[in-house]
């Protein structure tokens, strides 16, 4: 079951162009997004309803988007506008047009709401303010894995000393077996929180990002589909926002998006590679673990064991479990 009346991030503004049409699989839909030559958005049904080929197989046309097999063009409402092998004396048929999907502009990215347009809220949007201006470099990998363990894998304190030694090492402090005092903020669709890891960095770390003993780490999770990492030093921050959703019923899609404020600012174009590798570095390591052929499946059917410490993971839980029952009230209701 696929988790619907929710917005979805389709894109990032910077992935369209005013020639290529580009496609996404949300929730076992396939939707295809386009600039016009104008700069205006839209979001359709990528499906060319003459013989149902996809229309991001096509190009931008002016202000429409145009069916790369017989030339077909759409406005931006999904309407039909133009057959090209129509005679002159013809009408466009009534029914020659695909669904048009609701959309927000909202930090410099597309937001599409998958679901039941009268329960649209754009306050649902999460507010990821750093995506507004700060330079960011993005990453998307398809995997198969369980979305829940997904969702939580940004924000799960612990794993970091272990999973992203090779990569993370101390940049980002560490946390060694004491009680972590994590700071939570909890709301019916959210948890944030904070804590302190402590500067265990290299001496050029400690001089470039700050000799303080501790580094201010922030977290949060937006159901059911954002969570963040927020780095904060001195006169420096970094913050990773990683977005994910169900392609198919196997396959969930993983967008991470990295973000910096005075980090490698002496040569931008460097700070932009760097952190691409890195990111896709920090990435790979964490799906060696999520994909769901390295979780074994417990065979006394328990689920998982969690301690103490486990704080922040029990709250996530227990807000994911909710949400799902909620989201399953309304589907049976709507049906």
């Amino acid at each position: 079951m696929y988790i619907e009346n929710q917005w979805y991030l389709a894109c990032l503004v910077e992935e369209l162009s005013k020639k290529n049409p580009l496609h996404k699989k949300i929730c076992g839909r396939e939707l295809v997004l386009f600039k016009t030559n104008s700069g205006k958005i839209s979001v359709l049904e990528d499906r060319c309803c003459h013989r149902n080929v996809r229309l991001s197989l096509g190009c931008i046309h002016n202000e429409h988007i145009q069916c790369g097999y017989h030339g077909w063009e759409y406005n931006q409402e999904g309407k039909c506008v133009n057959i090209p092998s129509l005679p002159s004396r013809e009408r466009i048929p009534a029914g020659a047009k695909i669904t048009s999907y609701h959309f927000e502009i909202k930090h410099r990215s597309v937001w599409v709401w998958i679901g039941n347009p009268e329960l649209m809220d754009s306050t649902l949007i999460p507010p990821m303010h750093e995506m507004d201006n700060y330079p960011r470099v993005y990453n998307y990998h398809e995997v198969e894995a369980d979305l829940q363990l997904v969702a939580e894998s940004l924000f799960d304190a612990y794993h970091i000393n272990h999973v992203h030694k090779h990569s993370i090492k101390t940049f980002m402090g560490n946390i060694y077996d004491e009680k972590i005092d994590f700071h939570l903020k909890k709301t019916d669709h959210s948890l944030e929180g904070s804590y302190l890891r402590k500067n265990d960095g290299s001496f050029f770390e400690k001089y470039y990002f700050g000799f303080s003993k501790m580094v201010e780490t922030h977290f949060g999770f937006w159901f059911p589909n954002v969570s963040k990492l927020d780095i904060r030093f001195k006169n420096r921050h970094m913050v990773i926002y990683e977005h994910f959703y169900q392609i198919d019923e196997h396959k969930v899609m993983m967008c991470q998006i990295t973000l910096w404020k005075n980090i490698l600012d002496f040569f931008p174009p460097f700070a932009r590679w760097f952190m691409l590798q890195k990111s896709i570095k920090i990435v790979r390591e964490d799906l060696v673990f999520l994909a769901d052929n390295k979780r074994i499946k417990s065979s006394t059917g328990k689920s998982d064991l969690l301690i103490k410490s486990d704080e922040v993971t029990f709250e996530f839980m227990q807000l994911w479990k909710r949400k799902i029952q909620q989201h399953e009230e309304l589907v049976a209701q709507e049906d």
